[in-house]
Protein backbone atom coordinates (compact mmCIF):
# COMPACT_ATOMS: atom_id res chain seq x y z
CA UNK A 1 0.00 0.00 0.00
CA UNK A 2 1.14 3.04 -0.79
CA UNK A 3 2.21 5.69 2.31
CA UNK A 4 0.87 8.56 1.57
CA UNK A 5 -2.67 7.54 -0.52
CA UNK A 6 -4.86 4.46 -0.68
CA UNK A 7 -6.07 3.33 -4.10
CA UNK A 8 -8.85 1.53 -5.63
CA UNK A 9 -7.18 -1.87 -5.98
CA UNK A 10 -5.00 -1.67 -3.16
CA UNK A 11 -8.82 -1.47 -1.68
CA UNK A 12 -10.70 -3.81 -3.96
CA UNK A 13 -8.82 -6.28 -5.83
CA UNK A 14 -9.49 -5.32 -9.62
CA UNK A 15 -10.84 -9.14 -10.02
CA UNK A 16 -13.40 -9.37 -7.47
CA UNK A 17 -14.53 -5.63 -8.49
CA UNK A 18 -14.75 -6.43 -12.17
CA UNK A 19 -17.02 -9.48 -11.00
CA UNK A 20 -18.87 -7.88 -8.54
CA UNK A 21 -19.98 -5.24 -11.78
CA UNK A 22 -20.10 -7.69 -13.90
CA UNK A 23 -23.03 -9.56 -11.53
CA UNK A 24 -24.97 -6.25 -11.07
CA UNK A 25 -24.36 -6.53 -7.68
CA UNK A 26 -22.24 -3.06 -7.64
CA UNK A 27 -22.59 0.01 -10.14
CA UNK A 28 -20.40 2.56 -11.38
CA UNK A 29 -21.65 6.67 -12.46
CA UNK A 30 -18.75 8.55 -13.52
CA UNK A 31 -19.23 12.16 -12.94
CA UNK A 32 -20.58 14.62 -15.17
CA UNK A 33 -17.53 16.59 -16.28
CA UNK A 34 -14.24 15.33 -13.82
CA UNK A 35 -12.88 11.92 -14.41
CA UNK A 36 -14.22 10.45 -10.85
CA UNK A 37 -16.25 7.49 -10.56
CA UNK A 38 -18.67 6.45 -8.03
CA UNK A 39 -19.11 2.97 -6.78
CA UNK A 40 -22.13 1.58 -4.75
CA UNK A 41 -23.64 -1.35 -4.09
CA UNK A 42 -27.44 -2.07 -6.28
CA UNK A 43 -30.54 -2.91 -5.39
CA UNK A 44 -30.10 -6.43 -6.28
CA UNK A 45 -27.16 -6.71 -4.15
CA UNK A 46 -29.21 -5.81 -0.92
CA UNK A 47 -31.60 -8.07 -2.08
CA UNK A 48 -29.74 -11.45 -3.11
CA UNK A 49 -27.38 -10.24 0.67
CA UNK A 50 -24.36 -10.40 -1.46
CA UNK A 51 -22.22 -8.81 1.14
CA UNK A 52 -18.64 -9.62 0.62
CA UNK A 53 -15.51 -7.45 0.63
CA UNK A 54 -16.01 -5.51 -2.54
CA UNK A 55 -19.93 -4.64 -1.91
CA UNK A 56 -19.84 -3.51 1.64
CA UNK A 57 -16.43 -1.18 0.57
CA UNK A 58 -19.02 -0.11 -2.29
CA UNK A 59 -21.42 2.58 -0.93
CA UNK A 60 -20.50 5.85 -2.40
CA UNK A 61 -16.17 5.26 -2.84
CA UNK A 62 -15.11 7.89 -5.15
CA UNK A 63 -11.67 6.90 -7.67
CA UNK A 64 -10.12 8.85 -10.24
CA UNK A 65 -10.05 6.89 -13.22
CA UNK A 66 -6.55 8.41 -14.08
CA UNK A 67 -4.44 7.62 -11.37
CA UNK A 68 -6.90 5.00 -9.11
CA UNK A 69 -6.29 6.88 -5.99
CA UNK A 70 -9.20 6.76 -3.61
CA UNK A 71 -10.56 10.76 -3.41
CA UNK A 72 -13.98 9.37 -0.91
CA UNK A 73 -13.84 6.83 1.30
CA UNK A 74 -16.96 6.14 3.20
CA UNK A 75 -18.07 4.55 5.56
CA UNK A 76 -18.30 0.36 5.09
CA UNK A 77 -21.77 -0.61 5.12
CA UNK A 78 -22.63 -2.23 8.52
CA UNK A 79 -25.58 -4.41 9.40
CA UNK A 80 -27.73 -4.68 12.55
CA UNK A 81 -26.94 -5.83 15.42
CA UNK A 82 -29.81 -8.90 15.55
CA UNK A 83 -28.13 -10.00 12.22
CA UNK A 84 -24.78 -10.12 13.72
CA UNK A 85 -26.30 -12.60 16.60
CA UNK A 86 -28.47 -14.37 13.91
CA UNK A 87 -24.89 -15.61 12.77
CA UNK A 88 -25.40 -14.66 8.86
CA UNK A 89 -22.16 -15.66 7.20
CA UNK A 90 -21.59 -11.72 6.62
CA UNK A 91 -22.01 -10.25 10.00
CA UNK A 92 -19.88 -12.43 12.08
CA UNK A 93 -20.32 -12.23 15.89
CA UNK A 94 -19.61 -8.52 17.38
CA UNK A 95 -16.13 -8.32 19.18
CA UNK A 96 -15.62 -8.17 22.75
CA UNK A 97 -14.87 -4.94 22.94
CA UNK A 98 -15.97 -1.61 24.48
CA UNK A 99 -18.36 0.35 22.05
CA UNK A 100 -19.18 3.66 21.53
CA UNK A 101 -22.99 4.81 21.25
CA UNK A 102 -24.14 7.10 18.31
CA UNK A 103 -27.27 8.63 17.68
CA UNK A 104 -28.76 6.85 13.84
CA UNK A 105 -29.47 9.81 12.14
CA UNK A 106 -32.32 9.57 9.48
CA UNK A 107 -31.39 11.04 6.16
CA UNK A 108 -29.58 10.21 3.49
CA UNK A 109 -25.42 10.33 3.65
CA UNK A 110 -23.35 12.85 2.18
CA UNK A 111 -19.68 11.80 1.18
CA UNK A 112 -17.81 14.92 1.41
CA UNK A 113 -14.43 15.03 -0.07
CA UNK A 114 -11.66 17.95 -1.80
CA UNK A 115 -10.70 17.50 -5.49
CA UNK A 116 -9.83 19.56 -7.94
CA UNK A 117 -9.25 22.68 -5.36
CA UNK A 118 -13.03 22.21 -4.75
CA UNK A 119 -14.94 20.75 -1.52
CA UNK A 120 -17.45 18.34 -3.47
CA UNK A 121 -20.60 16.41 -2.30
CA UNK A 122 -21.87 13.13 -3.78
CA UNK A 123 -24.55 10.81 -1.82
CA UNK A 124 -24.43 7.23 -1.58
CA UNK A 125 -25.02 6.66 -5.30
CA UNK A 126 -24.84 9.72 -7.12
CA UNK A 127 -22.84 12.89 -7.88
CA UNK A 128 -25.77 14.87 -9.09
CA UNK A 129 -28.44 13.18 -6.92
CA UNK A 130 -31.51 15.76 -5.25
CA UNK A 131 -29.60 15.13 -1.99
CA UNK A 132 -26.03 15.69 -3.28
CA UNK A 133 -27.49 18.79 -5.32
CA UNK A 134 -29.10 20.07 -1.84
CA UNK A 135 -25.24 19.18 -0.04
CA UNK A 136 -23.45 20.87 -2.56
CA UNK A 137 -25.45 24.04 -2.25
CA UNK A 138 -25.11 24.12 1.36
CA UNK A 139 -21.59 23.87 1.60
CA UNK A 140 -20.83 26.26 -0.76
CA UNK A 141 -22.44 28.27 1.18
CA UNK A 142 -20.11 27.57 4.25
CA UNK A 143 -16.40 28.85 5.32
CA UNK A 144 -14.53 25.29 4.22
CA UNK A 145 -11.50 26.54 4.94
CA UNK A 146 -10.99 24.47 8.16
CA UNK A 147 -11.35 21.17 6.13
CA UNK A 148 -8.63 19.12 5.54
CA UNK A 149 -7.57 18.47 2.38
CA UNK A 150 -7.13 14.54 1.84
CA UNK A 151 -9.87 13.63 4.54
CA UNK A 152 -13.18 12.18 3.26
CA UNK A 153 -16.25 13.39 5.92
CA UNK A 154 -19.39 11.49 5.76
CA UNK A 155 -22.36 13.23 7.35
CA UNK A 156 -25.83 12.90 7.08
CA UNK A 157 -28.19 15.48 4.51
CA UNK A 158 -31.17 16.90 6.82
CA UNK A 159 -33.50 19.05 5.21
CA UNK A 160 -37.04 19.06 5.13
CA UNK A 161 -38.08 17.77 1.81
CA UNK A 162 -35.64 14.75 2.17
CA UNK A 163 -37.29 13.30 5.11
CA UNK A 164 -37.45 9.62 5.34
CA UNK A 165 -39.23 8.78 8.93
CA UNK A 166 -37.98 10.83 11.35
CA UNK A 167 -39.17 14.47 11.63
CA UNK A 168 -36.53 16.73 11.92
CA UNK A 169 -39.34 19.84 11.17
CA UNK A 170 -37.33 22.39 9.62
CA UNK A 171 -33.72 21.55 9.65
CA UNK A 172 -30.98 21.83 7.44
CA UNK A 173 -27.98 20.20 8.21
CA UNK A 174 -25.19 18.31 7.54
CA UNK A 175 -24.52 16.04 10.63
CA UNK A 176 -20.65 14.78 10.76
CA UNK A 177 -20.55 10.86 11.27
CA UNK A 178 -17.34 10.34 10.82
CA UNK A 179 -14.33 10.79 8.96
CA UNK A 180 -11.33 8.59 6.96
CA UNK A 181 -7.90 9.79 6.25
CA UNK A 182 -5.59 9.51 2.85
CA UNK A 183 -4.31 6.34 3.94
CA UNK A 184 -7.52 4.88 4.64
CA UNK A 185 -7.59 4.93 8.76
CA UNK A 186 -10.91 6.51 10.60
CA UNK A 187 -10.21 9.43 12.37
CA UNK A 188 -11.19 9.91 15.75
CA UNK A 189 -14.51 11.60 15.81
CA UNK A 190 -13.21 14.04 18.35
CA UNK A 191 -10.41 14.77 16.11
CA UNK A 192 -12.73 15.67 12.94
CA UNK A 193 -15.46 17.53 14.68
CA UNK A 194 -13.29 20.79 15.64
CA UNK A 195 -12.62 20.94 11.51
CA UNK A 196 -16.78 20.76 10.92
CA UNK A 197 -17.55 23.71 13.04
CA UNK A 198 -19.12 26.35 10.98
CA UNK A 199 -20.14 22.97 8.23
CA UNK A 200 -23.18 21.53 10.12
CA UNK A 201 -23.30 19.66 13.35
CA UNK A 202 -21.52 16.23 14.87
CA UNK A 203 -23.85 13.48 15.92
CA UNK A 204 -24.90 12.75 19.11
CA UNK A 205 -22.96 10.53 21.45
CA UNK A 206 -24.87 8.57 24.08
CA UNK A 207 -23.48 7.29 27.47
CA UNK A 208 -21.55 4.21 26.91
CA UNK A 209 -23.92 1.27 28.23
CA UNK A 210 -24.26 -2.41 28.19
CA UNK A 211 -25.15 -4.07 24.97
CA UNK A 212 -27.87 -5.58 26.62
CA UNK A 213 -29.23 -2.73 27.83
CA UNK A 214 -29.15 -0.78 24.22
CA UNK A 215 -31.10 -3.20 22.73
CA UNK A 216 -33.45 -3.24 25.66
CA UNK A 217 -34.12 0.28 24.96
CA UNK A 218 -34.19 -0.28 21.48
CA UNK A 219 -37.16 -2.63 21.56
CA UNK A 220 -39.07 -0.40 24.07
CA UNK A 221 -38.60 2.62 22.02
CA UNK A 222 -36.53 4.76 24.52
CA UNK A 223 -33.82 7.13 24.38
CA UNK A 224 -31.01 7.03 27.06
CA UNK A 225 -32.30 8.02 30.36
CA UNK A 226 -35.51 6.43 29.69
CA UNK A 227 -37.35 9.05 27.99
CA UNK A 228 -40.05 7.52 25.35
CA UNK A 229 -39.64 7.89 21.60
CA UNK A 230 -41.80 7.04 19.03
CA UNK A 231 -40.55 5.97 15.31
CA UNK A 232 -41.19 9.78 14.12
CA UNK A 233 -38.74 11.21 16.97
CA UNK A 234 -35.56 8.82 16.25
CA UNK A 235 -34.04 5.95 14.35
CA UNK A 236 -31.95 4.32 16.94
CA UNK A 237 -28.07 3.80 17.59
CA UNK A 238 -25.10 3.00 15.70
CA UNK A 239 -22.78 1.47 18.20
CA UNK A 240 -18.62 1.90 17.34
CA UNK A 241 -16.42 -1.28 18.87
CA UNK A 242 -13.04 -0.29 19.88
CA UNK A 243 -11.45 -1.65 16.64
CA UNK A 244 -14.00 -0.19 14.19
CA UNK A 245 -17.02 -2.49 13.91
CA UNK A 246 -19.83 -0.71 13.55
CA UNK A 247 -23.48 -2.12 13.93
CA UNK A 248 -26.64 -0.81 14.49
CA UNK A 249 -30.09 -1.22 16.61
CA UNK A 250 -33.04 0.66 15.37
CA UNK A 251 -36.19 1.55 17.54
CA UNK A 252 -38.70 -1.34 16.74
CA UNK A 253 -41.37 1.71 15.95
CA UNK A 254 -38.74 2.95 13.67
CA UNK A 255 -38.67 -0.11 11.73
CA UNK A 256 -42.44 -0.73 11.64
CA UNK A 257 -42.88 2.87 10.39
CA UNK A 258 -39.84 2.36 7.76
CA UNK A 259 -41.72 -0.42 6.43
CA UNK A 260 -44.70 1.07 5.84
CA UNK A 261 -43.64 4.10 4.60
CA UNK A 262 -40.74 3.00 1.78
CA UNK A 263 -42.95 -0.41 1.48
CA UNK A 264 -46.38 1.07 0.84
CA UNK A 265 -47.20 2.29 -3.22
CA UNK A 266 -50.06 3.43 -4.80
CA UNK A 267 -51.19 0.32 -6.38
CA UNK A 268 -51.29 -0.94 -2.70
CA UNK A 269 -53.29 1.50 -1.47
CA UNK A 270 -55.78 1.10 -4.62
CA UNK A 271 -56.09 -2.54 -3.38
CA UNK A 272 -56.34 -2.21 0.40
CA UNK A 273 -59.11 0.26 -0.52
CA UNK A 274 -61.10 -1.82 -3.27
CA UNK A 275 -61.16 -4.72 -0.36
CA UNK A 276 -63.08 -2.30 2.05
CA UNK A 277 -65.05 -0.59 -0.75
CA UNK A 278 -66.63 -4.13 -2.26
CA UNK A 279 -66.55 -5.81 1.39
CA UNK A 280 -69.64 -6.69 0.83
CA UNK A 281 -69.04 -9.43 -2.52
CA UNK A 282 -67.90 -12.45 -2.28
CA UNK A 283 -63.93 -12.63 -1.40
CA UNK A 284 -63.16 -14.51 -4.17
CA UNK A 285 -64.70 -12.33 -6.25
CA UNK A 286 -62.97 -9.37 -5.03
CA UNK A 287 -59.62 -10.90 -4.72
CA UNK A 288 -59.73 -11.62 -8.47
CA UNK A 289 -60.82 -8.34 -9.33
CA UNK A 290 -58.14 -7.09 -7.21
CA UNK A 291 -54.87 -8.92 -8.48
CA UNK A 292 -54.73 -10.78 -4.42
CA UNK A 293 -56.35 -13.89 -2.64
CA UNK A 294 -59.38 -14.52 -0.36
CA UNK A 295 -56.77 -15.55 2.27
CA UNK A 296 -55.26 -12.03 1.79
CA UNK A 297 -58.31 -10.67 2.20
CA UNK A 298 -59.05 -12.75 5.43
CA UNK A 299 -55.86 -12.39 7.06
CA UNK A 300 -56.60 -7.98 7.23
CA UNK A 301 -59.17 -8.79 8.52
CA UNK A 302 -61.14 -7.38 5.55
CA UNK A 303 -59.97 -3.66 6.69
CA UNK A 304 -56.62 -4.15 5.52
CA UNK A 305 -56.64 0.38 5.10
CA UNK A 306 -57.74 0.93 8.23
CA UNK A 307 -54.99 -1.39 10.09
CA UNK A 308 -52.21 0.59 7.98
CA UNK A 309 -53.04 4.16 9.15
CA UNK A 310 -53.94 2.90 12.88
CA UNK A 311 -50.50 4.81 13.51
CA UNK A 312 -48.97 6.67 10.45
CA UNK A 313 -47.39 10.00 10.39
CA UNK A 314 -49.97 12.93 9.22
CA UNK A 315 -47.99 13.44 6.09
CA UNK A 316 -48.47 9.47 5.11
CA UNK A 317 -52.49 9.46 6.00
CA UNK A 318 -53.07 12.38 4.30
CA UNK A 319 -51.05 10.63 0.98
CA UNK A 320 -52.78 7.72 1.55
CA UNK A 321 -56.64 9.75 1.86
CA UNK A 322 -55.65 11.74 -1.15
CA UNK A 323 -55.18 8.61 -2.79
CA UNK A 324 -58.38 7.05 -2.28
CA UNK A 325 -60.42 10.39 -3.04
CA UNK A 326 -58.66 10.30 -6.49
CA UNK A 327 -59.86 6.88 -7.28
CA UNK A 328 -63.10 7.17 -5.84
CA UNK A 329 -63.32 10.04 -8.14
CA UNK A 330 -61.72 8.23 -11.53
CA UNK A 331 -64.61 5.78 -10.27
CA UNK A 332 -67.54 8.04 -9.94
CA UNK A 333 -66.52 10.01 -13.69
CA UNK A 334 -66.33 6.73 -15.25
CA UNK A 335 -69.23 5.48 -14.32
CA UNK A 336 -70.97 8.70 -15.32
CA UNK A 337 -69.81 7.42 -19.16
CA UNK A 338 -70.67 3.76 -18.62
CA UNK A 339 -74.27 5.70 -17.54
CA UNK A 340 -74.20 7.62 -20.94
CA UNK A 341 -72.87 5.48 -23.14
CA UNK A 342 -75.29 2.45 -21.93
CA UNK A 343 -78.46 4.92 -22.72
CA UNK A 344 -77.11 5.12 -26.27
CA UNK A 345 -77.54 1.82 -26.92
CA UNK A 346 -80.63 1.37 -24.93
CA UNK A 347 -82.83 0.98 -27.91
CA UNK A 348 -81.04 -2.16 -28.53
CA UNK A 349 -80.97 -4.35 -25.97
CA UNK A 350 -84.07 -6.69 -27.32
CA UNK A 351 -81.65 -7.84 -30.11
CA UNK A 352 -78.37 -8.83 -28.47
CA UNK A 353 -76.27 -9.09 -31.90
CA UNK A 354 -76.99 -4.86 -32.93
CA UNK A 355 -76.15 -4.64 -29.58
CA UNK A 356 -72.54 -6.37 -29.22
CA UNK A 357 -71.96 -4.42 -33.05
CA UNK A 358 -72.91 -1.06 -31.51
CA UNK A 359 -70.44 -1.83 -27.96
CA UNK A 360 -67.80 -2.77 -30.64
CA UNK A 361 -68.43 0.48 -32.28
CA UNK A 362 -67.85 2.29 -28.94
CA UNK A 363 -64.94 4.98 -29.02
CA UNK A 364 -63.44 3.80 -25.71
CA UNK A 365 -62.59 0.41 -25.52
CA UNK A 366 -62.67 0.40 -21.68
CA UNK A 367 -66.69 1.66 -21.35
CA UNK A 368 -67.56 -2.12 -23.67
CA UNK A 369 -66.82 -4.47 -20.59
CA UNK A 370 -69.48 -2.60 -18.31
CA UNK A 371 -71.88 -2.48 -21.12
CA UNK A 372 -72.42 -6.35 -21.46
CA UNK A 373 -73.19 -6.01 -17.28
CA UNK A 374 -75.52 -3.55 -17.47
CA UNK A 375 -77.26 -4.93 -20.10
CA UNK A 376 -77.68 -8.19 -18.06
CA UNK A 377 -78.46 -6.02 -15.39
CA UNK A 378 -75.13 -6.22 -13.51
CA UNK A 379 -73.42 -4.18 -11.32
CA UNK A 380 -70.60 -2.70 -12.97
CA UNK A 381 -68.41 -0.82 -10.08
CA UNK A 382 -66.01 -3.90 -9.45
CA UNK A 383 -65.16 -3.68 -13.25
CA UNK A 384 -64.59 0.40 -13.47
CA UNK A 385 -63.03 0.03 -9.92
CA UNK A 386 -60.24 -2.37 -11.80
CA UNK A 387 -60.15 -0.03 -14.23
CA UNK A 388 -58.85 2.56 -12.58
CA UNK A 389 -55.14 0.66 -11.20
CA UNK A 390 -52.70 2.62 -11.08
CA UNK A 391 -49.56 1.70 -12.85
CA UNK A 392 -46.56 0.24 -10.72
CA UNK A 393 -45.25 2.94 -8.75
CA UNK A 394 -42.64 4.28 -6.27
CA UNK A 395 -43.76 4.07 -2.88
CA UNK A 396 -44.90 7.10 -0.50
CA UNK A 397 -41.40 7.35 0.67
CA UNK A 398 -37.90 5.97 -0.87
CA UNK A 399 -34.54 5.57 1.11
CA UNK A 400 -31.67 4.42 -1.43
CA UNK A 401 -29.58 7.20 -0.89
CA UNK A 402 -29.09 6.35 3.37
Amino acid sequence: MSQDHLTLHELLPQRELAAALDAGHVTRKTHPELPLSLYTYTRACQYEQVWNSVTTRCRGLVADDGTGEIVALPLPKFFNVGEHAAGRPYAPGLPDEPFEVYDKVDGSLAVVFHYADRWRVASKGSFVSAQATWAQRLLDGKDTSALVPGVTYLAEILYPQNRIVVDYGERRDLVLLAAFGRTGAEIPLADAAPHWRGIGSVVTVWPAMPLAELLALAEANRLPGGRPATGTEAEGFVLRFASGVRAKAKLAEYVRLHKVLTGVSERDVWRGHGVQRFSGLPAKQVAQALGCSAADIEEAGGRPLDALLEQVPDEFDAWVRGLVDGFDKQVEDREREIDEAFRSLAPLAGDRGAFARAVRALPDPALRPAMFLRLDGRPTELVTYRSVRPEASDPFQTDEEN
